[in-house]
């Protein structure tokens, strides 16, 4: 029933994308705003605003399993999935982005960005490609790796308690977003291997034991080192560097292509399993 759950949210998502009440994220930043009324210590935080609602998940779970049995997992599986994948339409993002970028308009590239939730300077083409293509990077990797990831290892509620944080990053107040480059690291790890596998894996190879490691190394940074060693989409130089257009279609694709092995090896994991 895990892999049924995994197999429909995932359809669900990619085929309706964000959005419905599932994606409705007004009930926690409520419950943030009655958090940070009560300034918390760091594990009191911790436990009201990512704890709690997990606890209340299990516990609707607990009660559909009694009703349902097994299929109870397929119904809160799914549900709890789809309510942890990312929020932002990120194929229209990239889209709106490069048809800016591609007839010279970086500025308008950067208002898109903007909407997204990312503030970068156009001046430089190149460094405001690196930065652009970092964002995109990192919103796919939160968007579906994570999450999956964590669901198909630790369940539901590991994937719900994912995207909590997430949520909860940008609350300075609330330290629970201090959490997320420890939830980061493991997928982050695991997605870097998966470049090295579906592109240059020598080059990525060396990315791999210079940075995996690292505890200083921001998840971003980690993860565009390894697109850059893909050699996945030729460059358009500006300059020498390549255009931003190419370095988010460079992230685009490699992301598509790490999609794929994920998805191969689960179905096949889950065969050989059965």
């Amino acid at each position: 029933m895990t892999f049924l759950a995994f197999i429909l949210a995932t359809g669900l998502y990619f085929t309706l994308g964000p959005g419905g009440p599932l994606h409705s994220d007004r009930w926690f930043h409520a419950l943030r705003r009655r958090v940070d009324a009560i300034e918390p210590e760091f594990w009191l935080g911790f436990v009201l605003m990512v704890v709690v609602p997990c606890a209340a998940l299990a516990l609707v779970y607990a009660i559909l399993d009694e009703l349902f049995g097994g299929a109870a997992m397929l119904l809160v599986g799914t549900a709890a999935l789809f309510f942890s994948f990312g929020r932002a339409d990120y194929h229209q993002l990239i889209e709106r982005f490069l048809a800016r970028c591609n007839v010279g308009d970086f500025e308008g590239g950067a208002l898109t960005l903007e909407e997204g939730g990312a503030e970068i300077e156009s001046d430089d083409p190149a460094s405001f490609g690196r930065a652009a293509a970092r964002t995109f990077l990192y919103e796919g990797f939160q968007r579906w790796f994570s999450p999956a990831f964590y669901f198909l290892l630790l369940g539901p509620f590991a994937a719900v308690a994912y995207r909590l944080i997430q949520l909860g990053a940008d609350d300075r107040r609330v330290p629970v977003g201090s959490l997320r480059h420890l939830v980061d690291w493991l997928p982050s790890r695991l997605l870097l291997l998966t470049f090295a596998v579906v592109g240059n894996f020598e080059a990525t190879r060396a990315v791999i034991a210079e940075g995996a490691l690292d505890p200083e190394i921001e998840t971003d940074e980690l993860l565009m080192r390894g697109v850059e060693c893909s050699g996945v989409v030729p460059s358009v130089s500006i300059e020498g560097q390549m255009s931003p257009s190419d370095q988010v279609s460079q992230v685009q694709e490699l992301l598509k292509r790490a999609l794929v092995v994920w998805l191969v090896i689960v179905s096949i994991v889950v065969i050989l399993a059965g």
